[in-house]
């Protein structure tokens, strides 16, 4: 498998992480459940697009832990997997094309369904029983609330699996995966495109745009080039009724509109650090008081969590909530203790942090972490990063 190759060959060790935990879940899938009872749903955006081509690895990886080795290296690019696409009056033309063109490419039986997602895929159900759906589904999508790489369907919808191998990827491993690998995406990308809806929200990025001082029509920087990742809807436009001119609804870039001046509402996580609270030895009172202290300035607390007091674990539910909160809290194991990992866990899901820190300990030796933090800390200040 090219992509396979492509991965294990990179010097990135973040991505190869990445990939691994994907390529399991995707074969977990497989051995819960038949081949012919899975489905992918397919948009031709970019996360579906990374999914399509961990779904083919993940399926030819599967194959061989079973023992099947006797297709030819040419049926690789194959994915013969059912696929669903809602196909909407209201998707741009570059989706539409990019849809069908990867379909054929890598023979994915595609099912086009024209109408809304919920009534479709209950009629699609009802035609062909499905037990799992992989989607493209990431932390920080509006829909990701609540979800687990292996979510039941909500209440109200037909019964079937969510499997989510990528939720817990960030923009910059999406793009990282792409670039690596080398995998065709839709055009719409390298227009400044960052999040695509339809044709009547979705605008270029204004963070992407390139000053012209012509005048002329603007342009955009490609969609990979956007250095934050928090930043990956503000191209999703929003209709204001004050921008009416001549019965003409202009469209607003989202910049805006994801500020907190603009949207009067501001997100936050709330994580708690200690084994003590998790054997019941201690009560947290801190979550629930900060909770209340937040609400009553309004703000909304979207997540609220207790891990464990070790320096991954903090470093995951950092890296889980920090692009879908405005701000995440973090109190406990924080101090001049061995056994305090807080602020290590924190510059872990920084990486770059992270390994300024290391690469401090190992040449200077003497310091500990907390001290080559502060270093580091004190040079971002320089930087103004």
């Amino acid at each position: 498998m090219e992509i396979d190759r492509a991965i294990r060959a990179s010097n990135d060790r973040r991505l190869q992480t990445k990939y691994e935990n994907a390529t399991f879940v995707i074969q977990r899938a497989f051995a819960l459940y038949a081949f012919e009872e899975v489905a992918f749903s397919f948009n031709g955006g970019k996360d579906s697009t990374v999914l399509l081509h961990l779904l083919r690895a993940g399926y030819h990886l599967h194959k061989e832990e079973v023992h099947c080795y006797n297709e030819r290296e040419t049926d690789c690019k194959s994915c013969p997997m059912r696929t669903i696409y809602f196909e909407s009056s209201s998707a741009f033309p570059e989706i539409n094309s990019f849809t069908y063109e990867t379909a054929t490419t890598y023979n994915l039986p595609l099912e086009i369904i024209r109408s809304d997602f919920k009534s479709g895929l209950e009629a699609l159900l009802q035609k062909k029983p499905i037990k799992a759906i992989f989607l493209g589904t990431r932390i920080g999508d509006p829909n990701a609330v609540g979800q687990e790489q292996f979510s039941p369907s909500s209440k109200g919808w037909p019964p079937f699996m969510r499997v989510n191998p990528i939720l817990d990827w960030s923009y910059r491993d999406v793009w990282a995966f792409i670039l690596t690998c080398k995998i065709q995406y839709c055009s719409l990308y390298d227009q400044g495109y960052t999040s695509i809806g339809s044709i009547y929200d979705t605008v270029p990025n204004a963070l992407l745009c390139i000053s012209d001082s012509t005048g002329n029509k603007e342009k955009f920087r490609p969609a990979y080039l956007l250095s934050d990742g928090r930043r990956e809807r503000a191209g999703r436009a929003k209709k204001f009724s004050s921008s009416i001119h001549e019965g003409v609804t202009v469209l607003r870039n989202g910049v805006s509109s994801v500020a907190p001046s603009a949207s009067g509402i501001l997100t936050a996580s709330v994580v708690a650090v200690g084994d003590e609270i998790l054997c019941g030895i201690v009560e947290d009172q801190v979550g629930p008081t900060l909770c209340k202290k937040l609400h009553s300035i309004g703000w909304t607390v979207v997540h609220s969590a207790v891990v464990r007091n070790d320096v991954d674990s903090v470093a995951e539910e950092i890296e889980a909530r920090k692009h879908s909160s405005d701000m995440v809290f973090l109190f406990g194991g924080v101090g001049p203790m061995h056994s305090d990992v807080s602020v290590a866990g924190v510059a872990k899901s920084l990486e770059f942090v992270w390994l300024l820190m290391k690469s401090l300990r190992s040449t200077l030796g003497i310091l500990s972490g907390i001290s080559a933090l502060g270093i580091v800390m004190r040079w971002l200040s320089c930087l103004r990063v």
